[in-house]
């Protein structure tokens, strides 16, 4: 490794007379620290993680079979209703499971909503009942390691050793999963299926819980330090030993993380938060290897498994950017729109053939607009288009060709066609507001850019299996359930799903925002048999006039006001055929909302609850 060369120096190089009648005996090295339990206790950890991991893994592999059985069997068969009856039974205790444990916020209906404190101030968000008891589990047994687990009868000076080499060792064993957990390229997320979002919140625990248990390590050498030499012997050891300062570096990056963490802080300087926490995470690696490097402390294997996972993860994405965005004849071009209803359009033309799959999401670089920073967003629509139709449509559009960000030479050999993604960008505050300001003041109120395009990520859940859809979207979250509905179409009339019938609600404020996808459902509304599978309901929550309309066919709906969506989901199961997939993506009050509905008819019929958040 390339790191600067770090030894004892003469301040505590004791010699191997010293023993527990010197006053400085219980400071320095492993003195008093009950190894044995230590590693015992490091083991422990992780026999439990992977036991809950395999729980998991389990669960999946059950889960995932049985809907591609159901598929096989319904698609092999005529896949009329009274066929899709014996898979629409709910279970007699996986209901139950599901309601008061699998979909149940911790607390009544509560959990993407944010508490807030004042109309400026929140909180943050509240686990579900199964995350917050496989977090008080692994917490728990974290406090019992650090505190129960030690021998009381011991004297002081070496009780308080073995609670400073108990918490440094599992804040370190702790750093493991943080920073697994922290990827974008976690291994774990396409083994369990479990969302980012949901390892966010475990990643977010994880790291208080480290930087607790360095604060208590550093606390205890310093009661032991202060009662031996009072603080002038601590300011000897922070002057005089690199071992003792890279240790205080690492506690001092970790609290300063604890102290920008929470909510309130995070959100009011989000932008700066992040640079900064990336920046204090390097610090802490950094420090805390060296820390145990100079003492050839038996926890070093671990801070080695934890920078190569944190060195993949960036390794990784670096070749994602590349290879998705990069060729040697074009790079990735970016065509930004500002809509009515405050929200870009963002379509990026890609120099490589990119097959994506309903679900996905992608992150975004646009360095004229937010440097190299980059922000999530769901996939709205894609698809393969000739390069001459691109150039001649906006050509038509008014735009000349010689202005465009466009290499004629290499155009015309860089094949027939393109990848083009296209994504909806609310305008909130930081990057979006400036893209669509940006985008809004120019002519035609489009902007061309050089740009980056990094995934994609996610797009886990496939519904094909299921015989009825429910898509539920509170305003840009329709960006995630367009392709599910295209998807869903197309294998409908390839007779290649079992779905019989596919719902859409949508949520927005106003009617400008309607506009938003229009030229996406003009494509959905004139696919093939669509009529037999697709009902269309948008409400309007704050319509200018009365704006009630129905579509000849009855398919598709706008109705003013906001929805109940109990009522809907009432009419919907009712009518609805074989086993129910629900899935919901917008604000955090609207997706507790459809969580509510959707837990009230579980005892019904099957139901399956997909929940798509960017908690940040």
């Amino acid at each position: 490794m390339i790191l600067p060369r770090a030894e004892h120096t003469k301040w505590d190089a004791e010699t191997p007379s010293d023993g527990p009648s010197d006053t400085d005996y219980y400071t320095w090295g492993l003195n008093g620290v009950n190894q044995h339990w230590n590693d015992e206790f490091s083991k422990g950890l992780f026999t439990t993680s992977c036991l809950l991991l395999l729980c998991f893994f389990a669960i999946r592999l059950t889960l995932d079979a049985m809907r591609q059985l159901r598929l096989m069997v319904l698609v092999s068969t005529d896949n009329e209703p009274r066929s899709q009856r014996y898979w629409s039974r709910p279970g007699r205790l996986s209901w139950k499971f599901k309601k008061y444990l699998w979909y149940a916020p911790i607390w009544k209906h509560r959990h993407n909503t944010e508490i807030q404190l004042s109309k400026a101030i929140t909180i943050g968000t509240l686990p579900t009942r199964l995350h917050a008891i496989v977090l008080s589990i692994y917490v728990i047994s974290n406090i019992i390691y650090c505190t129960l687990m030690l021998d009381y009868s011991k004297p002081k000076p070496e009780l308080v050793a073995e609670f400073r080499g108990r918490t440094g060792v599992l804040a370190v064993v702790n750093m493991v999963p943080l920073f697994l957990l922290a990827g974008r390229n976690n291994i774990l997320i396409p083994l369990l299926k479990i969302s980012f979002d949901t390892y966010n919140i475990i990643h977010r625990c994880l790291g208080r819980l480290a930087a607790l248990q360095s604060v208590a390590h550093t606390a205890a050498w310093l009661i032991n330090k202060v009662d031996a030499r009072g603080f002038e012997g601590v300011k000897d050891s922070l002057q005089n030993s690199d071992f003792i300062l890279y240790g205080m570096i690492a506690v001092g990056a970790f609290a300063l993380i604890l102290v920008i963490t929470p909510s309130p802080v995070r959100h009011a300087f989000y932008e700066t938060f992040l640079v900064f926490h990336i920046g204090l995470a390097i610090l802490v690696l950094y420090t805390v290897w060296m820390h145990l490097k100079i003492d050839n402390l038996p926890q070093l294997p671990y801070i080695i498994l934890t920078v190569c996972f944190w060195a993949f993860d960036r390794l990784v994405r670096f070749v994602r950017i590349f290879y998705r965005n990069i060729s040697t004849k074009s790079m990735t071009r970016v065509k930004v729109e500002a809509l009515d209803g405050e929200a870009s359009r963002v379509t990026f033309e890609l120099p490589r053939p990119w097959k994506f799959k309903p679900g996905q999401h992608v992150y975004i670089y646009l360095p004229t607009v937010s440097y190299w920073q980059s922000h999530p967003f769901s996939l709205a629509w894609s698809s393969d288009v000739l390069k001459q139709e691109i150039q001649s449509k906006l050509a038509s559009e008014g735009y000349a060709i010689s202005s465009l960000p466009v290499d004629n030479e290499k155009m015309a050999v860089a094949g027939p066609s393109a990848t083009q993604m296209s994504l909806l960008v609310a305008r909130r505050e930081g990057m979006t507001k400036h893209l669509w300001d940006k985008a809004n003041a120019a002519p035609d109120r489009t902007i061309f850019l050089r740009g980056f395009v990094e995934g994609p990520y996610g797009g886990m859940h496939q519904l094909e299996s299921y015989g009825t859809t429910l898509l539920f979207a509170g305003g840009i979250g329709i960006t995630h359930q367009l392709g599910y509905v295209r998807q869903l179409i197309e294998k409908y009339s390839e007779g290649a799903c079992a779905t019989r019938r596919v719902t859409l609600v949508w949520v927005v404020k106003t009617t400008d925002q309607v506009k938003w996808i229009e030229p996406y459902m003009r494509e959905i509304l004139s696919m093939d048999k669509r009529r037999d599978v697709l009902k269309v309901l948008v409400y309007i929550t704050r319509p200018k006039a009365d704006i009630t309309q129905v579509s000849p066919t009855g398919s598709v709906e706008l109705r003013p006001g906001r929805p109940n969506f109990d009522q809907i989901m009432d009419t919907e199961i009712e009518g609805s055929i074989g086993t129910v997939a629900a899935t919901v993506c917008g604000p955090g009050a609207f997706q507790d909302s459809v969580r509510a509905a959707v837990r009230n008819q579980l005892h019904k019929v099957d139901i399956d609850f997909y929940e798509e958040s960017f908690t940040w």
